[in-house]
């Protein structure tokens, strides 16, 4: 009998991540509230290398703040709007950014390596296939165009 690991669901990947409060300026004061830092999927890591740059940009991507009912009972999650990081308190800014680099930058780091050695491995198969067709290209543009009438 062999075993099998346990791979995770597609909800708890959607899911993934840390759960932290933070402090957010509103019109009506300072607010308490749940955030989940989300380990993003590998379709997503090659944003997050184009934001590891971008503190509050980063942290907008990849946080997601708990959505309460009218009587403040949890609903779920829902993605924070753009520019919510501009309201956070530096302390909260600072515990957000440190779990977002924590749960995603070397795996992005990884993800970019990889994509580097596939790159390497596709140039010269591109550069061969350029050598070989464009002169078929050539050809069938330089018939195409003495094909045409001159015109006026």
């Amino acid at each position: 009998m062999s075993s099998t690991p346990n791979l995770p669901t597609k909800t708890a990947i959607v899911f993934s991540g840390e759960e932290i409060r933070a402090v957010v300026r509103t019109d009506k004061g300072d607010r308490s509230i749940l955030v989940r830092v989300r380990s993003m999927p590998a379709r997503h890591l090659g944003t997050i290398l184009a934001l590891c740059t971008d503190e509050a940009a980063l942290l907008d991507f990849v946080c997601q703040r708990q959505t309460l009912d009218e009587n403040e009972h949890a609903t779920g999650w829902e993605p924070v709007p753009a520019g919510w990081a501009d309201d956070l308190h530096d302390e909260s800014h600072v515990l957000l950014l440190e779990a977002a680099k924590r749960l995603n930058f070397t795996r992005a780091a990884a993800w970019g390596h990889r994509q580097i050695e596939a790159k390497q491995f596709q140039a010269p198969l591109l550069l061969k296939a350029d050598e070989i067709l464009m002169p078929v290209v050539q050809k069938m543009a330089a018939l195409l165009v003495s094909s045409q009438k001159p015109s006026a």
